[in-house]
């Protein structure tokens, strides 16, 4: 019996409110052999053909022991490894006991990784024919910036380094933060991100532009609006037609799903199913550059495998130099782990687990929601949930998504 195999014969909790790991001995046991026999080189590579099942026996348990636990009431989890989707596979509902079931198509809240799935995109776009538009400073698309902001750079704000504080409670000022926000004119839409706008623009900026690293997400706000003072385009739209409509999934990434057309995971409790879950985007109509997108694993999965494909220098939606540069850090301030718009592996306690390789880039999302890519094993692991909907003070997904990672890449290379 392999080790992996055996492992997935172990019981006993897994993970318990307090965030605590508390495997039973074997099981632990059995991991830290998996890992050695990793550290060694010992583990043959699997297979594409092997049988998911069999391959990924340990991750499924993973899984569906925190399903159990509950983590989540729904999640779903898709591998893709050398252009083959070894692993995917639904767990538990949408909302808990006597709620439809996950199914492949169910749209998940994706939370933060709006930030790598629309509005990164968008930049790549924007500067694959004119780099030099991520070092033009604010003042270009907003005349009005204050002093202290006109030089700030997209660059900068993809990369956290604008000096904009990471939040603030935007929504309490909103006259419009009821469920009318589902439904409101483009006229609305465009009043209210006036304010959003001029409410960043008024913030004091922690540290210089460009000399220290504050993840923000009202820096990423102003991304999607000078999108679309770029483009004069709707951000919504532009991605659609730009992005999403050339790869085929406008029905599997989207922003205010209707619930009446898709099955949709809950994320609060008393919220309608496709109402966002952050309230600053709830509050600008459920689009915004941090937060608001939906989607299906399927979904993310392969817009994130057309962004490896890039890295790769295969033809495809984004060209390859500008993908590069993305995933590589900007090096505005050293030990920051910000590329830009994307996220890279911390050396310590980091979400991708201990084996993705350095030059590893991903994202989390506050939902429960992660991606994870790795070039060097040509490795994409997304991992959609609503742990949320078990609390928000719930952060045992901290955990539990490092562990699952680590349990992937031992499955993989045994």
């Amino acid at each position: 019996m392999t080790s992996a195999a055996a492992c997935s014969q172990a019981s006993g909790r897994i993970f318990r409110r307090d965030a605590v790991f508390t495997w039973s001995h074997s099981a632990f046991l059995c991991f830290m052999m998996v890992i050695y026999v990793m550290g060694s080189g010992m583990i043959s590579e699997v297979s594409a053909e092997m049988s998911s099942e069999r391959a990924f026996e340990f991750t499924d348990e993973q899984m569906s022991k925190a399903l159990e636990e509950g983590l989540f009431t729904g999640a779903m989890l898709r591998v893709a490894h050398r252009g083959h989707v070894l692993f995917q596979k639904t767990y538990g509902t949408t909302a808990g006991p006597g709620t439809p079931a996950i199914t492949p198509d169910t749209l998940f809240d994706l939370a933060s990784l709006t930030k790598i799935l629309a509005t990164t995109p968008c930049w790549l776009l924007l500067s694959a024919p004119d780099p030099d538009i991520l070092d033009m400073p604010l003042v270009t698309w907003f005349p009005e910036s204050p002093h202290d902001k006109q030089e700030i750079t997209p660059r900068q704000l993809l990369a956290h380094s604008s000096g904009l504080p990471a939040w603030r409670p935007y929504y309490l000022f909103s006259y419009l933060d009821d469920l009318r926000l589902l439904i409101r004119s483009a006229h609305d839409r465009r009043g209210s991100l006036t304010r959003w706008q001029n409410k960043i623009l008024a913030e004091s900026l922690a540290f210089e532009p460009g000399r220290g690293c504050l993840y923000s997400d009202l820096g990423f706000m102003l991304l999607a609006s000078i999108v679309e003072r770029q483009t004069g385009r709707n951000f919504a739209e532009f991605l659609k037609e730009r992005i999403y409509s050339p790869l085929g999934l406008t029905d599997q990434l989207m922003f205010n799903p209707g619930q009446e057309r898709y099955r949709i995971v809950l994320t609060r409790r008393g919220d309608p199913a496709g109402l966002v879950h952050d309230l600053n985007c709830r509050s600008m109509g459920g689009v915004s550059g941090h937060a608001g997108l939906f989607a299906s694993a399927e979904g993310v999965g392969r817009l994130a495998e057309e962004i490896l494909a890039a890295l790769k220098s295969r033809e495809g939606l984004f060209d390859p130099i500008r993908v590069r540069d993305f995933c590589a850090g900007p090096g505005f301030v050293e030990g920051c782990t910000r590329a830009l718009g994307f996220d890279t592996p911390s050396k310590e306690d980091s979400s991708s687990g201990r084996f993705f390789s350095p030059n590893s880039f991903g994202h989390t999302g506050f939902t429960g929601a992660s991606l994870w890519i790795d070039p060097e094993k040509e490795l994409i692991v997304v991992l959609l949930t609503n742990r949320v909907f078990m609390g928000e003070s719930d952060l045992r997904i901290k955990t539990f998504r490092p562990l699952l990672h680590d349990t992937i890449v031992s499955e993989i290379r045994r």
